[in-house]
C-alpha cells in the first residue's frame, strides 16, 4: 500500500465531501467499517448503514474547508493510518456560520475486491472513520449537529474564494491551505526550502519559493528573490519596500520597484 498515494486519497475524499459530494467517500468504507461522529452517541457499523443514514439526511447547508493538514503513518505494509486536521465553517440557510476546527482519523486497509466479471484486484478500503473531538449533541440533528455551545473562531475569516494550496512540509506532511490564509512566503535553508507566513502561524515546506512561484504566480507577487507575497496583505508600498498587515516590512529591490508597484496596483483592482 502506498503510503503517499492513501493520504492525498484521503485528502481528496474529505474536500469532495465537504463539497456536499460524499458519496466517493462513503464508497470507500470498507463492508465493515466503523464511523465514530463528532457528536456523542454517533456511531454506525457497515458502510450499507453508513448510506442508509446519509440518504435519510435532507439539508441545505454549505462549508468551506481550509487550511487542511493530513500525515500518515503505518506499522504494516497492508494499513494505512492518516490523520487529517483542518477548519470547516458551516453556512447555515440563515445566514449563521459556524467554524469549527476538526481531526479525523481514517485507517485504510487493503481488501481483495472481485468486480462484475470475476476478475480480483486489491483496493483500499476505510476500516475506521473517527472524528476525535465530540461534542453535545442537538435533539435537531440527524448526522452532524447544526449548533455548538463552544466553537473555535478564528481572527481571520476563510474566504470562500481562496483556492487551496498543496505543499509538503519538511515534517512530512501534506498541507492543504487556503491561499488568503497564506500571507507571505519566504526563501530558507539557502534556497532549498520554504517557509509559508499564515495568519496561523510559520510552517516549513520542502518546495523551494521559485517552485511555489511556478504553481501558484497568479495569487502572490515576487516582490524579492528571497519573497513571495499575498498582494491581500500589502498595507503600503514605498521605496524600496512595502509593509504588511502584521507590520513586517520586506524589500523591494530597485530596479523591480516599479514594476512591481504596476502588479499589486493592477491585482488590487480584481
Amino acid at each position: 500500500m502506498n503510503q503517499q498515494h492513501i493520504a492525498d486519497l484521503s485528502a481528496e475524499l474529505i474536500m469532495k465531501y465537504y463539497d456536499n459530494d460524499y458519496m466517493p467517500f462513503l464508497n470507500a468504507m470498507d463492508d465493515d467499517a466503523l464511523w465514530y461522529g463528532p457528536a456523542e452517541g454517533q456511531f454506525l457499523h457497515g458502510r450499507d448503514k453508513m448510506i442508509e443514514v446519509w440518504n435519510e439526511d435532507e439539508h441545505n447547508l454549505r462549508f468551506t474547508l481550509g487550511n487542511i493538514e493530513v500525515m500518515h503513518t503505518s506499522a504494516h505494509p497492508s494499513f494505512c493510518n492518516v490523520m487529517l486536521s483542518y477548519h470547516v465553517t458551516t453556512h447555515y440557510p440563515d445566514h449563521h456560520d459556524i467554524t469549527l476546527y476538526q481531526r479525523l482519523l481514517l485507517t485504510w486497509c487493503e481488501r481483495i475486491i472481485e468486480d462484475e466479471v470475476g476478475s480480483k484486484e486489491k483496493q483500499p478500503r476505510i476500516l475506521l472513520c473517527h472524528i476525535s473531538n465530540p461534542h453535545a449533541k442537538h435533539d435537531d440533528d440527524v448526522i452532524y449537529p447544526s449548533n455548538f455551545h463552544e466553537v473555535y473562531r478564528s481572527d481571520t475569516s476563510l474566504s470562500k474564494r481562496g483556492e487551496r494550496i498543496h505543499f509538503h512540509g519538511l515534517d512530512r506532511s501534506d498541507y492543504f491551505f487556503l491561499s488568503d490564509t497564506i500571507i507571505y512566503i519566504e526563501a530558507a535553508h539557502g534556497g532549498r526550502h520554504s517557509i509559508l507566513h499564515t495568519t496561523e502561524g510559520d510552517i516549513e515546506s520542502a518546495s523551494t519559493i521559485t517552485k511555489l512561484e511556478k504553481q501558484y504566480g497568479c495569487l502572490f507577487l515576487r516582490c524579492h528573490q528571497s519573497y513571495l507575497v499575498n498582494p491581500l496583505y500589502i498595507r503600503n508600498i514605498r521605496r524600496f519596500k512595502l509593509t504588511l498587515t502584521n507590520g513586517i516590512e520586506l524589500p523591494i529591490p530597485e530596479k523591480k520597484f516599479t514594476d512591481f508597484r504596476n502588479k499589486a496596483t493592477k491585482f488590487c483592482k480584481y
